[in-house]
């Protein structure tokens, strides 16, 4: 299979332009090829010949209407890059004396595309109608890829897109696109701005210059990543040619003929996709391939579970950090291609845009993890994105047989945190968002938490001071029983109440800081003291335990306490969904201490070893 791989390979590129682009199309459709002929296919390069500078001149002139000196002081002798629809130029506006780069269409390329494309179809309008094996219809394919390729013909339509995507993205740290000179563009001569710098695969001037490969690519994944998941307009064409480093630390985006766009309901299903595959939800995720519209709704997607669970319960092995993307696309493409899936041309090229960026990082370091560096991104959308879709996924990624994962909550805020443009105070729009009657199941959910953490550091300061008193740890841990997973519980407590106090800022108006009003129900531990990392107060009960009574007092210094804190908290506090947070909190603190209660008299009323007698 390998010898005819490479067969196509060189088939196509003896065959011209439209065919080396149509085997880069192919490159990337798992659903289509083999694996074997997908790596085969990577390897065909977009170049041809240069065409003689008379003939450029001459489209030049003949699109703008005036004489090449005319509009440029001077260009190039040579072509300083060349492929198969254009070459480019550098050259100085005569206008302004800046430094551009001029881009000229290969004269009767669009004539040459236009007859291929044309041959394509009535070849695969015959098999279409003669081999039923085939998984799907290839005529739409070729229509699709013939408008993508006419699309990159206009120069006018990508100086456009140019400017979009600086619209969109140009705000972020570090990335750039050129200027488009409309003065000097027309339809097959587009004029913009001459950036100097480094290609990505330069590994050698990367190093001259003492810039970092894999730094790039970080910033290049939150920019991918922000094109796909947030608006959803992004780079089609994403090979490492078209990505050019700066001595500044900026990262260029070159080329923009060729762009695409991810529905809202694709990337919001990519999204839960992610959390399905850390969940190891195998049947979710058959079930997001109708939402990615990868199968039809009337295909069972039952016999694929099995598939895709033989494959990542091996690679899940590793945690998401470590997983190699280049290694689950293609054995997830395995998988896509013995079943009837039919993958949109924009997802194609989302696994495209995320495995080069991943082989350039790999060339400068062999151990680097392209999942890694994106799930930060994907961690802080979990966490303070609002929409409805994303706070379904954070729900399905935190919750677990009923049952909150707070080591997940807090792996998800240790992750988001990393992002580049963070916000911690994002985070109010999830305490919103638990507060609001959408979020009732997790709600309580996270009251039983809130009362286990409660109940276990009431439980270990009682037992303290009962060993204190009696000076008998024996019945102090026979009064109040450890229960099981109860030090980690009171461990998150003290870290919760501690994260609290740091995050929380001083109240400038009248000088009381908000982590004081924390400390007004939870008192910390005075110096010195390492036993217990946070304290309670003490309960009206025997040795400081907590009544019925108590449990009110506490709930309402809790509700008191952060009504007249920080302008958020007192927002919050005054939510309904808080007043239920607290009740579901107070009712569960009531079962617990009353099951303590109990525990502690049926103790007490029992002789201990050391005090029984033979």
């Amino acid at each position: 299979m390998a010898s005819r791989a490479a067969e196509l390979r060189k088939l196509l590129s003896s065959l011209g332009p439209s065919f080396v682009k149509i085997g880069q199309a192919l490159s990337a459709r798992p659903d289509l090829l083999p694996q074997v002929y997908l790596e085969s296919l990577s390897e065909l390069q977009d170049r041809l010949p240069s065409f003689p500078n008379e003939i450029a001149w001459a489209v030049v002139e003949e699109e703008l209407g005036v004489p090449v000196g005319q509009v440029y002081e001077q260009l190039s002798e040579q072509p300083v890059a060349a492929a198969s629809l254009g070459q480019v130029y550098k050259g100085v506006l005569r206008e302004t004396g800046e430094s551009v780069a001029v881009k000229v269409q290969r004269p009767g390329i669009g004539e040459s595309i236009a007859v291929d494309m044309l041959l394509l179809r009535r070849l695969m309008a015959v098999v279409d109608n003669n081999l039923p094996q085939v998984s799907q219809p290839l005529v739409p394919l070729v229509d699709e890829f013939a408008s993508r390729l006419f699309a990159e013909l206009d120069y006018v339509a990508e100086g456009r897109n140019a400017e979009k995507f600086q619209a969109l993205y140009g705000s972020m740290p570090r990335v750039r696109t050129p200027r488009i000179y409309w003065q000097a563009t027309q339809r097959r001569v587009l004029t913009m701005e001459w950036i100097d710098g480094v290609k990505l695969t330069n590994k050698a001037a990367m190093e001259a210059a003492g810039l970092d490969i894999v730094d790039f690519v970080d910033v290049g994944i939150e920019c991918t990543l922000r094109q796909l998941l947030e608006h959803g307009y992004f780079h089609a064409d994403p090979h490492p040619g078209n990505l050019l480093a700066t001595r500044d630390g900026t990262l260029v985006y070159l080329d923009f003929g060729m762009m695409s766009e991810a529905p809202e309901y694709a990337r919001f299903a990519i999204m839960a996709h992610v959390v399905h595959l850390v969940n190891r939800d195998y049947e979710a995720m058959c079930r997001d391939y109708y939402t990615l519209q990868f199968m039809d709704p009337s295909i069972d997607t039952a016999p694929i579970a099995p598939a895709l669970q033989a494959f990542f319960d091996d690679v899940l092995d590793a945690s998401v950090s470590e997983l190699n993307f280049k290694a689950i696309v293609d054995g997830l493409g395995n998988v896509l291609f013995q079943y009837p899936f039919r993958v949109p041309a924009y997802y194609a090229l989302i696994l495209r845009s995320m495995t080069v960026l991943e082989g350039l990082a790999l060339q400068a370091d062999s151990n680097y993890k392209l999942l890694g560096r994106a799930y930060p991104y994907i961690a802080r959308r979990l966490l303070t994105d609002p929409a409805p879709e994303l706070r379904a996924s954070f729900e399905d990624l935190i919750i677990k047989n009923n049952q909150l994962r707070w080591n997940r909550l807090e792996n998800l805020l240790r992750e988001g945190s990393k992002s580049s443009d963070f916000d911690a105070s994002q985070l109010w729009l999830l305490a919103n968002w638990l507060l609001s009657p959408n979020a009732e199941g997790i709600r309580h959910k996270l009251a039983v938490e809130l009362a286990r953490m409660v109940d276990a550091t009431a439980a270990a300061q009682a037992r303290e001071r009962i060993a204190a008193s009696l000076r008998n740890p024996e019945l102090a841990n026979r009064l109040v029983p450890v229960q099981p997973s109860e030090e980690e519980a009171r461990q998150r407590a003290a870290l919760l109440v501690s994260t609290l106090r740091q995050r929380l800022a001083p109240d400038s108006s009248n000088g009381i800081s908000t982590s004081s009003r924390v400390d007004a129900v939870v008192v910390q531990q005075p110096p010195g003291a390492t036993s217990l990392p946070m304290q309670l107060p003490q309960g009206s009960g025997p040795f400081g335990t907590y009544t019925p009574a108590d449990v009110q007092q506490l709930l309402f210094k809790v509700q008191a306490s952060f009504g007249a804190a920080a302008p958020q908290l007192q927002q919050l506090a005054q939510q309904p969904g808080a007043r239920q947070l607290l009740q579901d909190v107070g009712s569960q603190l009531a079962q617990r201490f009353a099951a303590r209660v109990i525990k502690f008299a049926f103790a007490g009323s029992q002789p201990s070893a050391s005090s029984a007698t033979v």
